[in-house]
């Protein structure tokens, strides 16, 4: 039986499809429907269903930011864009957040039992995938991703998609494994590891500056430094160095 997550602030489709795919004879099982974009978040966190039938313009967080925010907590799920806008950017930010497809409304029937089914499959072969991969296998892999990225983290392009294809690796296993080795999301250790940088720059040279500083550690604008800075120390580069010299 595969958990199927329903996700649109219009009632009559969330109860349609709700309604749609219980009295369907495939073996799916509606875990849940939410309202709004932060009711998703808190149930595709807790369900981690197979699928995720998603619209992407809801209160709260959009489905694409849902989407963005909850990949590292559900590895394995696929999204399934299911919206009224067809405007070519939505369903491009889809494709840059890995949707497994994106349907348009009104939903042909045939059409969306076909790629739920495909969904479905395609979450339940990675999830074997990963639970047969050999332990030892599994050590050797995240060894060699987060030595990857302590060697690269300086580099303003690196991203999961470069590692994924330098260690021929989906980005999907790459991020569990990195959380599992680290506790951390592969963004989130990125920044612990260029605040650390930062830091360390900003205490040993007393005259160098934030745009030096956002240069050495990866980040193309110095705006966005600072701003990333004051959130992991709560102080700016400049108050920091006061406060700590």
């Amino acid at each position: 039986m595969y958990d199927i997550l329903i996700c649109d602030d219009e009632p009559t489709i969330r109860n349609g499809l709700k309604h749609l795919i219980e009295s369907s004879s495939m073996k799916l099982k509606v875990a849940g429907t939410a309202s709004n974009g932060f009711e998703a978040f808190r149930l595709i966190k807790e369900i981690k269903p197979e699928v995720v039938l998603i619209d992407i313009n809801m209160p709260g967080l959009t489905g694409l930011e849902v989407m963005r925010e909850v990949s590292v907590h559900a590895p394995f799920t696929k999204f399934i864009i299911i919206s009224g806008y067809d405007e070519f950017q939505y369903a491009q930010q889809a494709i840059q957040l890995k949707a497994f497809d994106y349907l348009l409304k009104p939903i042909d029937k045939k059409n969306l039992f076909v790629v739920i089914e495909k969904a479905c499959n395609c979450a339940w072969k990675e999830k074997k995938a990963w639970a047969d991969y050999p332990s030892a296998e599994n050590s050797n892999i995240a060894d060699e991703t987060i030595d990857y990225i302590y060697k690269n983290y300086r580099d303003s392009e690196l991203s999961l998609s470069n590692i994924s294809k330098d260690l021929h690796v989906s980005e999907s296993y790459l991020t569990r494994i990195i959380k599992k080795k680290t506790n951390m999301s592969f963004s989130e250790f990125l920044t612990k590891l260029r605040m650390e940088e930062a830091i360390s720059l900003i205490l040993s040279d007393s005259s160098i500056s934030s745009l030096s500083v956002s240069e050495k550690t990866g980040y193309k604008s110095q705006h966005y430094f600072c701003k990333v800075f004051k959130l992991y120390t709560g102080m700016t580069p400049t108050e920091y160095r006061k406060k700590h010299m």
